[in-house]
């Protein structure tokens, strides 16, 4: 009994929904930068201009070629057969080529930095937009809290309103103000949520994953 009793306790701390991780700054860099295909593009266009360079050595190098081959004929006679073998071998050597050579090596490394430079511009812009996205999280999750406590406040105004009026405290006009209001304040809470959905989009396409709860973004040094 104690057995079956330790396993429920057990089913039901498994089931029991978990809070949701709270997801930090550093945590949307590292996702941001593991799932851009904008980085992934740029560093295979690295890699192309790494093996460009490798091209232009090559060109300044010795090249050799050789070409083997059989020839079969059939014979008559004593040997039905004749067997024929062949073996070019040539070697091609650039003795002078008025430094062209040299300057596509060059020009190939000069790629390579160009390049590499702007993968980096490419990282500092992706971790620029994971940092606008989790801000824009925040921002929204605030506004959005502000508005519900504004809702919140207006509906216990215009219930005390409705019921000043029933004592003849105030006039319909009163109630009709509050009521005004609270509609307004709803317009706005369902626009904050609006923004909200939207930054929660964005914030999608540069992590490829829903934010989490965000925390409050650490203090600048």
């Amino acid at each position: 009994m104690i057995r079956y009793l330790n396993a429920l306790c057990v089913s039901a701390v498994l089931a029991a929904p978990l809070p949701a991780m709270a997801q930090s700054l550093a945590d949307t860099f590292v996702a941001a930068y593991e799932n851009s295909n904008l980085l992934d593009q740029n560093r295979a266009l690295l890699r192309a201009a790494d093996e460009d360079v490798a091209i232009a050595v090559a060109s300044m190098r010795p090249v050799l070629n050789f070409i083997a081959g059989v020839d079969v004929q059939a014979a008559s006679g004593p040997t039905p057969v004749s067997l024929t073998m062949s073996f070019n071998l040539s070697a091609d050597i650039t003795l002078i080529d008025f430094g062209r050579g040299r300057l596509a090596k060059e020009a190939a490394k000069a790629q390579v930095l160009a390049t590499r430079q702007a993968l980096v511009n490419v990282e500092q812009q992706v971790l620029l937009d994971a940092v606008s996205v989790f801000m824009d999280v925040r921002t929204a999750i605030e506004a959005v809290a502000l508005q519900q406590a504004t809702v919140r406040v207006i509906t216990r105004e215009l219930s005390a309103a409705r019921e000043r009026f029933e004592l003849g405290e105030v006039t319909r006009t009163d109630v009709s103000l509050a009521e005004a209001r609270l509609a307004a304040a709803r317009s706005q809470l369902a626009a904050a949520e609006g923004d909200l959905a939207a930054a929660r989009e964005g914030y999608k396409l540069v992590t490829a994953s829903y934010p989490g709860n965000p925390r409050r973004a650490p203090a600048l040094p």
